[in-house]
């Protein structure tokens, strides 16, 4: 198979480009995979809020059980013993929360009397809300007692409140679940970059290839060849495939092995399959562009063109729920954009249903007519380079 070897032989030229493509895009994803553990390892670290307080009503057994209890959600600040020092320390994010306890707070508590804990706050509504929730479960469950306990003593409350814990909310995490909606979304993000290399390589490496396959003299000499017009063509075909195939398993390969959250599901096939019917469309269109264009800068500059202007555009990049309106609308008539609609569309899916997968195929399906315009094309412009080189 005389035109195979040939062009591979070709092929090997590009394959620097080839390869240095392929590291930028898995050192992306190995960041990417960095950044995605170091988010889940912080997703539930208990962060406890800096503040300042001020105890005006001196030290006793509730006052100090009370704080006790709040070093579970804070961090106590020591600032000079100032208005203006705290004051200035809230100014400059030292602390979040001042919490003043006002003279009598105790006796006025434990009376039934409405008295007030004193607060200042920083604007971070997420911390004031933590530590107001803290402080309003710790003194919500000592009224209760109190109500309800009308001859109690100090200890027996306190005792109480020590053995039986306020606002300790068991946390169960479905481990398996976790792990399965972050290998999709892991899987999601993957493949819809990995959409913006294949066009890169296959436009780089196939184009270069096919434009020395098709030029004239090499299309005259082709005719006196022992080799048929037929076996020239379905030797090219299977060699464009070929490598279209195996550069596809590198990286899926790449994909499943870089996954922290490692796990093979009919979600990823169906990914792997959208990933190899885009890869034919941008076959056809490498093709296309090399027996159309007559300079190896042009195919370099389309590559880079058409490689970034289909990532903006159909959401390889930004996702699409980001994109304008008019955007979606322009992209919506490029296949790139079908692609990426699939890959989200398999990564919502919890329940693999037919109902749940038919937009799936129906994306997938659009591609394929994009396939088959871009064929229709080639044969077109196939024909009427046989004509001028006879």
């Amino acid at each position: 198979m005389p035109v195979f070897r040939t062009y591979f032989k070709i092929m090997k030229k590009q394959l620097v480009g080839l390869i240095l493509y392929g590291i930028m895009f898995i050192a992306i994803t190995l960041l990417i995979t960095f950044f995605i553990i170091r988010d889940n390892s912080k997703e539930f670290t208990v962060s406890r809020v800096p503040i300042l307080l001020i105890n005006n009503e001196g030290d006793n057994e509730f006052i100090e059980a009370f704080t006790s209890y709040l070093e579970g959600y804070v961090e106590f600040i020591d600032v000079d013993d100032s208005d203006e020092a705290g004051r200035d320390a809230l100014f400059y994010n030292e602390v979040k929360y001042i919490l003043t306890i006002p003279k009598g707070f105790t006796d006025g508590f434990l009376s039934g009397e409405e008295i007030m804990l004193i607060k200042e706050v920083n604007p971070d509504m997420t911390s004031v809300q933590s530590v107001d929730s803290a402080i309003d479960n710790y003194l919500n469950m000592a009224r209760a007692y109190i109500s309800y306990n009308p001859g109690f003593t100090l200890e027996e409350l306190i005792d109480f409140l020590s053995m039986n814990p306020v606002s300790e909310t068991e946390v169960i995490i479905e481990t398996g679940k976790k792990v399965s909606l972050d290998a999709v979304e892991f899987d999601t993000y993957y493949f819809n970059y990995l959409g913006y290399i294949m066009v890169v390589c296959f436009v780089l490496g196939v184009s270069t290839v096919m434009m020395s396959f098709n030029g004239l003299e090499i299309r005259r000499k082709q005719f006196a060849a022992p080799v048929s017009s037929k076996n020239f063509n379905l030797q090219l075909i299977l060699a464009n495939l070929l490598f279209v195939l195996v550069y596809l398993l590198i990286f899926i390969i790449v994909g499943y092995l870089t996954n922290p959250f490692r796990r093979l599901h009919l979600g990823l096939v169906l990914t792997w399959i959208n990933a190899l019917v885009y890869a034919v469309v941008v076959l056809c269109i490498s093709y296309l562009i090399g027996i159309t264009v007559k300079g190896k800068n042009a195919i370099q500059a389309i590559s880079t063109g058409l490689s970034l202007g289909l990532a903006f555009l159909s959401g390889m990049f930004v996702p699409q729920q980001f994109l304008g309106t008019a955007v979606l609308r322009v992209a919506s008539f490029l296949p790139s954009y079908w692609y990426v609609r699939a890959n989200n569309t398999i990564g919502e899916i919890s329940n693999y249903s037919i109902n749940n997968l038919t937009p799936v195929f129906q994306y997938m399906a659009i591609q394929i007519g994009f396939i088959a315009v871009f064929l229709a094309i080639i044969l077109v412009v196939a024909k009427r380079k046989r004509q001028e080189a006879t």
